[in-house]
């Protein structure tokens, strides 16, 4: 477990729970997160590509990922500022905030080493709401939850999922 190994999996879980785009998710900041009484935690996002005004959203975080932050934080030694942070040689952690294409070069090398190929810096929003649907999310819950401004593109993402829970899937049956 290297502290660059914790870091991205912060990252990975923090941008899967809530549907984040690399920009959004490289701007957190560790003040922005809360934890709840039962371990899961609050990402209160102050800016979004789809709130320019800056209202700011409140997204769920799992148990899990909340642990993992706390892990990273923990190992690297800060509390405040930037949550997701450049490494420097020798698997230390630098003060600045990690870059967009850090990040995007991040998942792209997690992808690559367990043989996926065609990662981009949305995968893990798409993935999660591919899940989310599989699972039984509507498409105006999907909208909510990626903060889409309207249904066109969680359902661009879900056509997969959509069409085995279909009409004709349920009316032929699935075996």
């Amino acid at each position: 477990d290297t502290l660059a190994g914790l870091r991205d999996a912060a990252l990975f879980r923090v941008m899967s729970d809530a549907l984040l785009r690399i920009r959004e998710a490289v701007a957190i900041d560790c003040e922005h997160i809360t934890t709840e009484f039962d371990g899961s935690g609050r990402l209160l996002l102050l800016q979004s590509k789809t709130d320019q005004e800056g209202k700011g959203a409140s997204l769920f975080l799992t148990a899990r990922t909340v642990e993992t932050i706390q892990q990273l934080q923990q190992k690297a030694g800060y509390t405040e500022g930037p949550l997701f942070r450049r490494m420097l040689k020798g698997d230390r952690m630098s003060d600045a905030r990690l870059t967009v294409d850090g990040a995007r070069l991040a998942i792209k090398a997690a992808a690559e080493l367990v043989g996926i190929k065609g990662v981009s810096g949305h995968s893990l929003r798409i993935g999660t709401a591919q899940e989310l649907a599989q699972r039984g999310a509507t498409l105006v819950e999907l909208q909510n939850a990626g903060r889409w401004t309207d249904s066109q593109m969680p359902a661009h993402y879900t056509r997969e999922q959509a069409a085995g829970k279909g009409a004709v899937a349920r009316l032929l049956g699935i075996d």
